[in-house]
């Protein structure tokens, strides 16, 4: 058996959890990079964003919109990073996709700057064109599968005697 989800543990024992619906999961960070670090992901285990379902996907932002609100408003937070390691490379180190809100303070000390790399006009205009060629088809959206409409039959409508003998005298013959 593989080894388990550190995140996908922390869903079911339900840690540090800030925010829960039926789709995502937000939970303060065990190692925070400043006070009121929330981690937000999917409920199910998706390893990277690619895997997570469009409709998944916007919810996990609108819920980071909301927390980052939140922390403006409870913990003083003069700014938020909205962070995702997306990948090895990206410096991910679970498998399962994380969104991190990171509340920032003028002076906080925490430094998310990188040194910009200077490209050719060439390189530049080369990396544009097949970005665009790739991102041409975007525009479809996955949607969230309706789930069927459950009918109910009619409600019984539970009658005390009284009324059970007002009922029966409408049914008697003349």
């Amino acid at each position: 058996m593989g080894k388990k989800c550190e995140i996908c543990e922390i869903i079911k024992s339900k840690k540090g959890k800030v925010y829960e619906d039926d789709k995502v999961f937000a939970f303060l960070a065990q190692k925070p990079a400043s006070t009121g670090h929330v981690i937000l992901t999917s409920k199910e285990h998706q390893p990277i964003l690619e895997q997570i379902p469009d409709f998944i996907v916007g919810e996990l932002f609108t819920k980071a919109n909301k927390i980052s609100m939140a922390a403006f408003e409870t913990i003083g937070a003069e700014g938020t990073n909205i962070l995702m390691q997306n990948g090895v490379a990206a410096g991910q180190k679970h498998n399962h996709a994380l969104l991190h809100i990171i509340p920032r303070r003028e002076n906080d000390g925490l430094n998310l700057a990188w040194k910009p790399r200077q490209l050719e006009e060439e390189e530049m205009s080369t990396i544009e064109l097949k970005i665009k060629k790739e991102t041409e088809g975007i525009g479809a959206f996955e949607q969230e599968e309706e789930k069927p409409i459950e009918e109910k039959g009619p409600e019984k409508i539970e009658t005390g005697p009284e009324e059970d003998y007002l009922l029966k005298q409408l049914e008697r013959l003349p």
